[in-house]
């Protein structure tokens, strides 16, 4: 059985050459694997150019290591002098390989000769890309966090986004033509059957090897295709043509929701030319105040909530799917506040924390300084993250109107630092917010349809996936029902067993919860801030394709409720009035399901990870066999052989 693990298409997690890189380096790993095999058999038949051969091949697995380094190094001049030598390798063996065309007229042997030939071709247009994309990304090497001179003279950070915003325009040409070229090395490499050959051979994972490439370069191929339509939008994006106002909605992870976390804070900023200016920012009570809510409460809310009749704006991000959650809020928000928009970033305090990492500290007017130094009074979170909670949560004895309008001026001295920053600074800036949008920190709502659209296919948008028949689906979604900030201290570990049985796909999936830090005091006569709840409460949610069938859940304190919702089926539970999660303990949630999707040699799963959670240890069982365990930051695409 074969197991690959692979990221979903989404933005990549460091940088476009780097993803473009790894695929180079997989075709390498497959050329040398066919090529070793034809060589093998060579250095038996044909003893003089196949000792050749493996030589050069032996030589060739070396480099693999020396790309690595230099791809961890971030030097672009490094990076193209090892696609150059890797380039003069592959002239040699091509001219070797070509020595022993005899064994294309042999039976059996003239299958792997022929492969031979395809990996060739496909290394050739492989050191094509890779030096396509060198030379695209060069203008913009410090904002993908790379050595070297960029082509712009700019001083700050504030310089080069305007040189961004004035040329990125020209680097869509050239994504087309690298993702023409990704895409025919996609279907050349399809040409290749991985079931001729062994898992492993001479010490050399074949199989594996094969599969694990169509899969990357699958994918990648698909992240070009639809990553494309939203770059050409980055000049739209960035208010080339007029300026654009973007509303930010500051989602509190530690009190997590379905969409990402506890809507508690919102604002304007304006982005004209690349020049980012914060306008307004206020307490999401605010709006809840001048909305008076009359509507009811619908029934979650009802069921899971302390005390709590009617729906505020603030509750209405009750959907894991995130456009559903802004298509719900944005008319009752239109009703209360009149300030345009064109977008909508939520955004969650991991963002926040990465910011002053890089920056260091920032001291923002009538709030204070903040900073991503461990701080003992919340076991050793970020400073920046008890500071927020302690202005915005902190019991007083008198009304403080503003005391959650602290995202405008925390983000107006958060761009003020980075913009004025060195542009040495830029790429680590760029890095943690391609981290933070591709783990889900960020999420993107458009108004104008197309970029929507783009937002969507980039899957930047916080969307529950929609998923063919033959694709099996998992997302488990937690929501924080009133439990202070306990989100702040509380980790999960995911154990999921596969099992075929009698032709069906059978899951079971166990959710172990742990809060390992001691309560707060949330006597609020006391005035304690109030960080970790004694007793927390969880309503969870299992999102599983349409038609599976539920055969066991365990850890809800309700009869499970069973519905179709945003094209899955649901699978749902809760916990925390009879049988809580106290702190300094753990408590476990199970499902046991059917899924609608049978086993297959070509059997896909897809993990959809909820926004504004923690990275997840992961188990995968298969067959009662452990095969991978990994650490959930992102979607993910498992494929097996079932």
């Amino acid at each position: 059985m074969d197991t690959i693990v692979e990221q979903q298409v989404a933005p990549p997690k460091h940088k476009v050459l780097k993803v473009i890189l790894r695929v180079f380096l997989y075709i390498f790993a497959v050329f040398t694997a066919i090529v070793i095999v034809v060589g093998v058999f060579a250095y038996t038949t044909i003893y003089l150019p196949g000792r050749e051969l493996l030589s050069q091949v032996n030589q060739l697995k070396s480099k693999e290591s020396e790309v690595k380094l230099a791809l961890a190094s971030r030097d672009l001049t490094k990076i193209n002098a090892e696609i150059q030598s890797l380039d003069d390798y592959r002239q040699k063996i091509d001219v070797s390989y070509r020595k022993l065309s005899i064994l294309a007229s042999l039976p059996v042997a003239k299958d792997y000769y022929a492969d031979g030939r395809q990996v060739l071709s496909i290394a050739q247009d492989g050191i094509d890309t890779a030096k396509i994309v060198v030379k695209a990304v060069e203008p913009y090497q410090d904002f993908i966090g790379l050595k070297g001179t960029a082509t712009s003279s700019a001083k700050t950070t504030e310089d080069r986004i305007s040189f961004l915003t004035n040329t990125i325009e020209g680097l869509v040409p050239q994504m087309d033509t690298i993702e023409k070229q990704v895409s025919k090395i996609q279907s050349s490499l399809d040409t290749i059957d991985p079931s001729r050959y062994p898992e492993e051979y001479h010490g050399i994972k074949i199989q594996s090897t094969l599969l694990q490439a169509k899969q990357t370069i699958a994918e990648v191929d698909k992240f070009l295709k639809q990553g494309q339509p939203i770059l050409a939008k980055t000049p739209w994006l960035l208010g080339k043509d007029a300026p654009r106002q973007y509303l930010l909605l500051f989602q509190n992870d530690n009190e997590l929701r379905p969409s990402g976390g506890f809507w508690t804070a919102y604002g304007i900023l304006k982005v004209d030319n690349g020049k980012i200016t914060p306008v307004v920012s206020d307490d999401i009570y605010s709006l809840d105040a001048k909305l008076k809510s009359t509507i009811p409460a619908p029934r979650p809310i009802k069921a899971y909530h302390i005390n709590v009749p009617y729906w505020n704006i603030r509750d209405m991000n009750i959907s894991p799917d995130f456009p559903t959650d802004i298509d719900t809020m944005l008319p009752y928000f239109k009703k209360v506040d009149s300030d345009k928009f064109d977008a909508i970033i939520a955004l969650d305090t991991q963002v926040l924390v990465d910011f002053v990492k890089v920056l260091g500290r920032v001291g923002v007017p009538g709030w204070g300084n903040f900073s991503a130094e461990p701080d003992k009074r919340c076991d050793g979170c970020p400073q920046i993250v008890y500071q927020l909670e302690y202005i915005a949560g902190k019991p007083r004895n008198y009304i403080d109107p503003n005391r959650k309008g602290f995202l405008g001026p925390l983000m107006h001295s958060l761009l003020a630092n980075a913009m004025g920053s060195p542009k040495e600074k830029i790429g680590p800036i760029a890095e943690n917010l391609l981290n933070n949008i591709y783990e889900k920190h960020m999420l993107f709502w458009f108004a104008d349809k197309d970029v929507q659209t783009a937002a969507l296919n980039a899957n930047i948008a916080g969307a529950i996936t929609q998923t063919d028949k033959n694709t099996d689906y998992f997302h488990l979604n937690d929501a924080n029902m009133a439990s202070a900030k306990s989100n702040l201290f509380i980790t999960q570990k995911i154990k999921h067993e596969i099992i075929v049985n009698n032709g069906k796909v059978e899951h079971k999936v166990t959710v172990t919860y742990t809060n390992p830090t001691p309560a707060s005091n949330c006597n609020l006569e006391k005035g304690d801030l109030c960080l970790n709840a004694p007793q927390y409460r969880d309503w969870f949610r299992f999102y599983v394709p349409q038609g599976s069938q539920m055969i066991k859940m365990t850890g809800s304190e309700v009869d499970p409720v069973q519905y179709e919702e945003l094209g899955k089926q649901v699978f749902e539970g809760f916990y925390g009035n009879k049988y809580p999660l106290y702190a300094l303990s753990s408590t476990k949630t199970s499902i046991e399901y059917i899924s609608s999707v049978p086993p297959s040699s070509n059997y896909t799963l897809l993990l959809q990870k909820q926004p504004g959670t923690k990275p997840v240890p992961y188990e995968l069982w298969v067959n009662g066999q452990k095969y991978e365990t990994f650490s959930w930051t992102t979607d993910k695409i498992i494929k097996l052989s079932l």
